[in-house]
């Protein structure tokens, strides 16, 4: 798929409050995707993933549906046409926990408030262009995150490098 516009990309948009949905509403606008799908109810989303293709879900924070995370039930039920498909969180701000929790789930990427439109597209476009491999365990169905880093490194290579310490510099005038 061209990915110089995403215009033809169908995003499903999963938020239970007014206000949020319509500020990612303008977002996705201004990033470009034309086709998007709204809804307020965990089980209305399921029920359009098993009976309409979509490219990614956005979901709002933590939603739940029959008391079991959006993201596995996304992810485990049988009728579900791309249990493979790329979901995404927002949260309004995301701690530590939440972005661990969120990875444990099955999310590809969480996206903190405020959302810009670039994010939005950069975000997509890079697993549109290349789709993450998945890993199903009985514990785990989602992306796998050692490929994450997309340029060439091996899986088990450090991606995050420190900084030099600085030293300090003695100059002695003669």
């Amino acid at each position: 798929m061209p990915l110089e516009s995403l215009s033809d990309v169908r995003v499903l948009l999963v938020a239970h409050k007014a206000a949020g949905t319509q500020v990612l509403r303008t977002v996705f606008t201004l990033a470009g995707v034309n086709k998007l799908t709204l809804t307020d109810e965990p089980r209305r989303a399921l029920e359009l993933l098993c009976i309409e293709n979509f490219h990614a879900v956005f979901v709002e924070g933590a939603l739940e549906h029959d008391d079991m995370p959006f993201a596995i039930a996304a992810r485990r039920i049988p009728a579900l046409l791309n249990p493979m498909i790329a979901i995404f969180a927002v949260f309004p701000e995301a701690r530590k926990q939440d972005v661990e929790q969120a990875r444990d789930l099955g999310v590809h990427d969480v996206i903190c408030r405020p959302v810009s439109a670039k994010t939005v597209a950069a975000k997509m476009r890079g697993v549109l262009a290349q789709p993450q491999p998945f890993i199903a365990a009985p514990s785990f169905f989602g992306p796998d995150r050692r490929s994450k880093d997309r340029a060439g490194a091996s899986p088990n290579q450090e991606r995050r490098t420190r900084a030099a310490k600085k030293t300090k510099v003695s100059v002695a005038i003669v």
